[in-house]
This record gives C-alpha cells, structure tokens and sequence, in this order.
C-alpha cells in the first residue's frame, strides 16, 4: 500500500535532506546571473521567457492539488520507487546531494499559489541505491539519482546538471500533466486523500506510478527539461555544460549495455537532445566555469 510508505519515506528522507542553503563554490561563482540569458540573438535568446511563459502554463497543474496534496502525491510516488529500491545508507553523500540540488533548486522560477507563495514547500533530494544509470523526479519536490549514475559522474556541475533536469520535470508540472493526460487524476486525488484505508485505490495508484516510471515522459518534456535544466544549473554558477557532458555519457553506450536500458528506453535518443542544446550554448558564454571536481570525487569515491 502506498499509505504504508509514507511515513517511512518522509523519515528516511528528512534524516538526510539539508535545512540550510548550499556552501558557496569553490572561487565563488553562485550569485553570478546570466547576463545574456535574455539578450542573446538566435535560438538561445527564448530560453528565459520560454521559462517563464512554461511557469505560468504549469501554475494551473499545480493549483489543481494544494500544496499538502502535492507534498502527499509525492511522497506516494517517492514510496514506490523506494520501494524497489532504498535510499543509499551513506549521510554524507546525501546530504551532499541535496546541498547541491537545495542551491539549484533556488534559481528556479517555480509556480506559485494566489498569495505567492511557493507550491512546493520542501524538496527532498537522494541517491537511490541501484546500479541502473538513471535519475527520477515525482511531483511535490522529491528528486533522485541512482547510485549507478552518481558513480559514472565526473564532477558536481554534471550532477547539477542531472538534478537541474529533474527540477525542471516539477517546476513544469510534467508528471502531474501525464496524470491528467491519462484520465488518472481521480484515481490519484483518491489516493492522496489522507486515511482512505481503501487498499484497491492505492494498489491502482501504485500501478499507475510503475507504468508511468516505465513509460516515461513525452520527449517533448524530456527537451523542456533539458533547456531549463542547463539554464537552473548555470545561474547556480555551474559550468553550463555539465548536462551536456552527461549526454555525451549516454551516448557513448548502446540500449543493450548494462544499466542503461531503462534509461534508453524512457528518454529521446542522446545524440538528439544533444543537437538540440547545442544552439544554446551561445547564450551561456559568459556563465561560471565551476565544476567543483574535486569536492564531488571525494564524495564519490566513499560510495
């Protein structure tokens, strides 16, 4: 039962997620904005009011759950892929995960109620105990990388590039958009209703999460996620190639290599979404170099 979960989730998650905000980069670089970001000419100059416009279009998603239904929904979708998986017992690299994905996630644009305040009260990140390369968002703010992932990683603005992707799948309301798309919205506002005790409601509301973890999102989400995600991790002051040099990763394996077929078979081909950011780097010529590559391999190297 999704209920089950819940509380064990919410404990295992808040015994490693981070209250403060992030220590600053190494050699600074986490104020700096992107001063082209919205002046730039060519494909990248709509990144930012691409944003901004897609916010607005996601608001009306999230207002469809109050915020405690949306911090409910995820911690039901954070059970299931527990789950399968539990969260890696290693406090350090946790808590160095969320440092990272707690900054990150503050140079969003992120949908608000009526009053403006955010509808995501608290995120949680984690590192899933699986050798499988993969990465997972949920709606309400619960974002993790699989330990198989963590490990292939080469520096912190690659994680911060794999966390900015995820956010964005939030901040934009995709998961809670493939709800609504699939008719699944009664089935899953039922299960967010608390004490129900209805454990056919919330075996079908755990079905509901595996197919759509199994499926996958539409590619065009998967793009949004991209761009935004390049933009979030560069205004944290991240080199904003750092997703970039994860594609390139994916791409140099093949679906049948080990780990990375339900990677392969979720997300567009690399080398696409790789052309597609391309254009973009002409708005990020004068972003922050950072990659904190020492800071993350000593994290690292203790999984």
């Amino acid at each position: 039962m999704i209920c089950v979960f819940r509380k064990s989730v919410f404990a295992a998650l808040c015994a490693v997620m981070l209250v403060s905000g992030c220590k600053t980069l190494e050699g600074g670089g986490f104020n700096q904005l992107l001063s082209t970001a919205a002046g730039s000419a060519g494909a990248g100059a709509g990144v930012t009011a691409g944003m901004q416009s897609a916010v607005a279009g996601a608001t009306d998603l999230f207002r469809e759950y109050t915020p405690e239904e949306q911090q409910r929904l995820g911690a039901d979708f954070a059970s299931v892929l527990l789950g399968a998986r539990p969260l890696v017992r290693n406090p350090a690299a946790q808590r160095y995960v969320n440092q990272v994905g707690v900054w990150v996630v503050q140079q969003t644009a992120q949908p608000t109620d009526g009053r403006g305040r955010p509808m995501i009260k608290t995120w949680r990140f984690g590192i899933i105990d699986s050798e499988a390369v993969n990465a997972y968002a949920t709606p309400g703010g619960y974002v993790f990388i699989t330990k198989g992932l963590f490990k292939k990683l080469g520096s912190e603005a690659e994680l911060a590039g794999v966390l900015s992707h995820e956010i964005a799948h939030v901040t934009q309301g995709h998961y809670l958009a493939a709800i609504k798309a699939g008719g699944f919205s009664k089935i899953m506002a039922g299960a967010v209703q608390a004490g129900t005790g209805d454990k056919r409601l919330d075996e079908a509301a755990a079905n509901l999460v595996r197919n759509l973890y199994a499926k996958g999102l539409d590619k065009s989400d998967e793009y949004e996620a991209d761009r935004l995600g390049m933009l979030y991790a560069a205004r944290a002051g991240y080199e904003p190639t750092g997703l970039m040099s994860v594609l390139h990763l994916y791409a140099a394996h093949t679906r049948g290599d080990d780990g990375f077929q339900l990677l392969f078979a979720t997300h567009p081909d690399p080398k696409d979404r790789i052309a597609r950011l391309e254009p973009l780097l002409v708005t990020f010529a004068t972003a922050s170099d950072a990659t904190n590559a020492q800071r993350f391999k000593a994290v690292q190297a203790r999984l």
